[in-house]
């Protein structure tokens, strides 16, 4: 089948377009089991619905593939006296100063190195919360 060419360049063009005919089950299988999409319809209008349905789904499942591995960055500053739990897992209210704080966004910690001339990186986690982050204005 020549459609599954288009798995390897673009997965939303893995479809075959059937307008007004009719497609035997085998087919309907045979696309299933090389990961090629067969849509049908007995009008244009419909098809091309059909179509632009299939390709939001699937740039809407890749935007939820890659939502873990987006990064906002921020500048956050622990407010010292709301330190609730300094251990694992920390809890702390915090002020953000720069940037965008959302749910996932990973955390850590910069201390300055007089030794190796660049900052040491620690990595404390992820935020889990967002209920008492306060914003911070200008």
């Amino acid at each position: 089948m020549k459609a599954t060419a288009m798995l390897k360049r673009k997965e939303e063009y893995a479809t075959i377009l059937a307008f007004d005919v009719k497609v035997m089950p085998e087919a309907f299988d045979l696309a299933a089991e090389s990961g090629v999409k067969i849509l049908t319809a007995d009008t244009v209008y419909k098809l091309v619905d059909n179509f632009t349905d299939h390709i939001k789904k699937l740039k809407e499942e890749k935007k939820k593939q890659c939502a873990a591995d987006a990064v906002f960055p921020c500048t956050l500053k622990i407010l010292p006296n709301r330190v609730y739990h300094s251990k694992d897992p920390i809890v702390c209210d915090v002020e953000v100063l720069e940037g965008i704080v959302k749910v996932g966004t990973p955390i850590c910690a910069c201390v300055p190195s007089k030794d190796r001339g660049a900052d040491i990186v620690h990595g404390l986690g992820r935020i889990s919360s967002d209920a008492n982050i306060q914003w911070h204005a200008g």
